[in-house]
């Protein structure tokens, strides 16, 4: 019996010093920037690798009006529909021919091949 007592005694006063700690938060936002810390060593091979290949991979700001010129195919990724510009809400865009639309690149009008993608005619905004 005694030795029963022992048993529950010591389960009992384990389970009050350990419940604080199983109570505690494991991931909080407090504790985010300790576990973040990085030695000097983490810190110079992100410095080197990763840095440098997420500014080469962050698209340039397009300037239609600077960097396009007539003939050159507008790139895909601005063929889209919400480009397109309807031309008979804008007093300085021309009604396009056959096969022809406009579309706004970053405040520019560009006139295209709706067909070849071929840029017709580029209006600065």
């Amino acid at each position: 019996m005694n030795t029963l007592m022992k048993a529950i005694v010591l389960s009992i006063s384990t389970a009050l010093v350990a419940a604080p700690a199983m109570a505690a938060p494991q991931n909080s936002q407090q504790h985010a920037p300790a576990h973040n810390q990085n030695t000097k060593a983490q810190q110079h091979t992100k410095q080197n690798t990763p840095v440098k290949n997420q500014s080469q991979n962050k698209k340039k700001a397009v300037n239609p009006s600077h960097d396009w010129r007539s003939g050159q195919k507008v790139p895909s990724e601005y063929r889209g529909h919400s480009y397109k510009v309807d031309h008979t809400k804008y007093k300085k865009l021309s009604k396009p021919g056959k096969n022809q639309q406009w579309i706004k690149v970053n405040g520019d009008y560009i006139l295209m091949n709706a067909v070849s993608h071929a840029i017709i005619k580029i209006i600065a905004g």
